[in-house]
């Protein structure tokens, strides 16, 4: 690489966290659903008025996001004021009123954004420094990472289901879905195997919102959702498939394999555990998502880590499982390591 494309990868790279703030800000002000509910046409002081913000700052927000082409910006002549009105192509996914939404996503990352301009402190401490909720709250940021990883599910469940049932997996008739949140991956098992049982086991939070899902559906007969926390329940027992999904970054290897004893438990003999989530190379710089996701996992968490598939797989034998092998090889987080209890 020459120098004038160092200097500008540079340039890149420390100024890539502006166009980020902004869809965040609009995100968490909820500016987007609010123009659309005003039949996609408004004024800075309108929407400044509705949703009590600064006019100024309304304005200066509008025309950054105007120029990053979320929003179109229009001034007729006999109009004393522009409008905004959000581009068709993200219509979709920045309306929070949408199933398929994409805004919780954007509200999380911005929390997770918080703690990363915060990993010299982290890196020079060694554990993560504490960084203020959202203007949303607390409870709301707990909120918008259920249905970030349900905004993430939702474009993956099913070809997860797919590539199991390709693999030869996808046989189980009564599972458990360990900390399956607003439960995208069980209800894709559920449908993929017509007579199959589903448990839910999660916080009040992930079951809240399962409950919304599943309550009133067809599937609601065939899922139990099971209130519970992974680090310190032990699970229900009694299943022939666990699906382990996302979860074994939280957790040092110590932690980890106290997840895979607990699970363990829970399967019946013969029973088979899925592990989902990146596995990284030997010498942990590849895939380069996983290694950045190894900073997340840092600058969030006290222990958490990513693993390779030499550490998931003796982590699982230590606790008894047998037969482990990389189902799906993946170079994102949909990386599937199985194993079966004797």
């Amino acid at each position: 690489m020459d120098s004038n494309l160092s200097f500008d990868r540079l340039r890149q790279v420390s100024s890539a966290f502006q166009e980020s703030c902004i869809l965040a800000a609009a995100a968490e002000l909820d500016v987007f659903t609010v123009i659309l509910e005003h039949k996609n046409r408004i004024s800075a002081r309108e929407l400044a008025d509705i949703q009590k913000t600064d006019l100024r700052g309304t304005t200066v927000l509008l025309d950054a996001l105007a120029a990053t082409e979320y929003l179109l910006k229009e001034k007729n002549a006999s109009d004393s004021e522009a409008v905004y009105s959000v581009a068709e192509t993200f219509q979709k996914w920045l309306d929070s009123r949408n199933p398929e939404t994409f805004v919780p996503m954007i509200r999380h990352m911005i929390c997770v954004q918080r703690s990363w301009t915060e990993l010299a402190r982290t890196v020079k401490k060694g554990t993560p420094v504490k960084t203020p909720s959202s203007i949303l709250g607390a409870k709301q940021d707990r909120t918008s990472f259920i249905w970030a990883m349900n905004s993430i599910a939702q474009t993956l469940a099913e070809p997860t289901a797919a590539s199991l049932q390709k693999a030869g997996l996808l046989t189980f008739k009564n599972f458990i879905d360990i900390g399956g949140a607003s439960g995208t991956y069980t209800l894709a098992f559920l449908k993929a195997l017509p007579n199959a049982k589903g448990t839910l086991f999660d916080l009040p939070v992930g079951i809240e919102a399962a409950r919304k899902r599943f309550v009133g559906s067809e599937f609601e007969s065939r899922v139990r959702l099971v209130e519970g926390d992974f680090y310190r329940d032990e699970l229900p027992t009694g299943f022939d498939f666990a699906w382990v999904s996302a979860i074994i970054h939280q957790f040092d290897r110590d932690g980890s394999r106290e997840l895979y004893k607990k699970t363990f438990r829970s399967l019946h003999s013969g029973g088979n555990v899925a592990v989902r989530d990146f596995m990284m190379n030997a010498d942990r710089t590849k895939p380069k998502d996983g290694a950045f996701f190894g900073v997340s996992m840092l600058v969030e968490t006290k222990t958490g880590m990513v693993y390779t598939f030499d550490e998931v797989k003796s982590d699982l034998e230590s606790v008894g499982f047998t037969n482990v092998k990389l189902a799906v090889p993946a170079e994102t987080m949909s990386a599937i390591v199985v194993a079966k209890k004797p």
